[in-house]
């Protein structure tokens, strides 16, 4: 029982008889705890700490408080101005450390107690410091997979009682892990905290690091005005297969080609560095924005794209272990240097136009070709240097038409037709150097719609070539608008004006200049002459 002395004096007093006669009534001061000590406490954060003052005699006790010396963090927030005969009340002093280190005060009762005029209460208590704690530690970002990556909040705690001020953090190797410290330079205050982030995007080039348990190794060193902290950093990588892919034939990872041409490309070479077992998949990434180029043979180490626009392609191979570890590789395909694309639309006053989408689509298949637009059939020609519209050459005898038009080199000292017009009847015709590099191709031919033809030609001979567009059969009577687009290295530089044709008329829609590497096209010259006879009939 807290001051168990003040029952008796209640009894004393209360036992008092009338008639004799009575001593002096007097104050008798007693304070629980004969001392204070705050301990350490956080600086500039008041910290409070009771005490009881108790009055033992027959009298009121009257009191005053007070600090000496003054100006060491030491205060009192509450005290009592008198406590009756064999009563006792709270008070409460504060403790605000100004800074670090120990202090030490007394709190000074002053009182009517005869006998103890000044009764001093010894106060104590120190200041800070601040502390820093690194959470975790170690730092464990556990499995980490290639091509995955992970990462791991790392917080800078101050669990000690002044301002921690964070000079800086980082790696003692950094050669794996990388640390995002943006934060810092900065204060923290006591119980607050300040976060970091630790990452790993592990690589191939990581495998020299590993120890033997496939383990990474690093530390982290956060620098303060105390000293410094440090914690392991540790990851266990799962190294991703190695993917590798490359056109086919050529071995090269950039090819080249038309539209309409297959690219095969093979990702066989891929192979996982820890023996683990992966998966294939391929996806185009890139690709003009009409185009719906798709890989064919999904899952396979060997994959198929046909280019459908004139335009660059990137088919990317990710190969992904059982883990999840994964690495990309990819495939440019390019456009040849020069692409020439034909498009027709039927007159608005053909006959045809007169049945809507939808009719034409409830109609029999002969129905549509004999009422619905779309019938007319329109040729694309590039004519070389010197050639002439409708000179397709031939092909060589013994050999056969497969072999001719064949976009490799096998055959090409024996099979190769030449001719200087590059069109439906001589598709890859023989210029120039020996060899495909340099040849023209059509790449697209449509002999019933409205088009596109694409011719595509890459790194050819100087001099200057013409593109003709020859309206070849009209079946059911179309008033045709030619347009012809002109693309280096799959960007149009050049659209003709629509250009109204009828069966048998051959446009010249554009003049090309090579020279010194470069093309430079001429105006449209707008000439549509009558086709020489028998020019679609080969």
């Amino acid at each position: 029982m807290r001051f168990a002395w003040l029952l008796p004096a209640i009894a004393v007093a209360a036992s008092c008889r009338c008639g004799e006669e009575l001593t002096e009534l007097e104050a008798d001061i007693a304070v629980e705890p004969a001392a204070i000590d705050f301990g350490p406490s956080a600086v500039a954060i008041e910290a409070q700490a009771g005490l009881t003052v108790g009055n033992r005699g027959t009298g009121r006790l009257t009191l005053s408080a007070r600090i000496e010396p003054e100006g060491q963090g030491f205060g009192v927030e509450s005290m009592p101005e008198d406590v009756a005969a064999g009563q006792a009340s709270d008070a409460v002093v504060r403790f605000t450390p100004a800074s670090r280190g120990a202090v030490a005060a007394d709190l000074v009762l002053a009182s009517n107690d005869p006998d103890t005029p000044e009764l001093r209460v010894p106060l104590s208590g120190q200041g800070g410091p601040p502390h820093l704690t690194i959470v975790p530690s170690p730092i464990d970002l556990g499995t980490v997979n290639q091509g995955v990556g992970a990462s791991v909040a790392v917080h800078l705690r101050n669990d000690g009682l002044d301002v921690l001020l964070l000079q800086g953090a980082a790696l003692d190797d950094g050669g794996a892990f990388t640390l995002d410290a943006a934060s810092l330079p900065t204060s923290v205050a006591s119980g607050g905290e300040v976060t970091v982030t630790v990452a790993l995007s592990p690589s191939a080039d990581h495998a020299a690091l590993l120890d033997e348990d496939g383990l990474l190794h690093d530390r982290l060193v956060v620098t303060h005005a105390e000293g410094e902290e440090a914690a392991l950093v540790i990851a266990e990588v799962n190294l991703a297969p190695v993917a590798v892919a490359v056109e086919l034939v050529t071995r090269r990872d950039v090819v080249k080609v038309g539209v309409g041409t297959a690219v095969t490309i093979d990702g066989s070479e891929t192979a996982d560095p820890e023996g683990d077992p992966f998966t294939f998949a391929w996806a185009v990434t890139e690709r003009p924005l009409t185009s719906v180029a798709a890989p064919i043979g999904q899952g396979q180490p060997t994959t198929r794209v046909t280019p459908d626009v004139v335009g660059a392609y990137r088919v990317v191979l990710r190969a992904t272990d059982d883990r999840g570890a994964y690495s990309d590789a990819d495939v440019e395909i390019l456009p040849r240097d020069l692409s020439v694309v034909l498009r027709w639309l039927t007159g608005a006053g053909a006959a045809c136009r007169a049945y809507t989408d939808v009719e034409c689509a409830g109609m029999t298949e002969t129905q549509r070709r004999q009422l619905c637009c779309g019938q007319s059939d329109l040729d694309l020609h590039l004519i070389r240097p010197s050639g002439a519209l409708g000179d397709y050459g031939t092909c060589p005898a013994g050999c056969t038409g497969e072999q001719c038009a064949e976009l490799v080199d096998d055959n090409a000292a024996t099979c190769r037709q030449t001719g200087g017009d590059c069109a439906y009847a001589n598709r890859a015709p023989e210029w120039g150097t020996l060899g495909r590099v340099d040849d023209p191709r059509l790449d697209v031919d449509d002999v019933r719609g409205d088009g596109p033809e694409i011719v595509s030609i890459d790194g050819p001979e100087d001099g200057t070539y013409r593109v003709v567009a020859h309206y070849c059969l009209d079946r059911i009577g179309e008033a045709t608008l030619a347009t012809i687009e002109i693309l280096e290295e799959g960007v149009v530089v050049h659209t003709t004006a629509p250009e109204p044709l009828i069966e048998g008329d051959a446009w010249t829609a554009a003049t090309l200049v090579r020279s010194a590497g470069a093309w430079q096209i001429v105006a449209p010259a707008g000439i549509v002459d009558a086709a020489p006879a028998g020019l679609c009939s080969q």
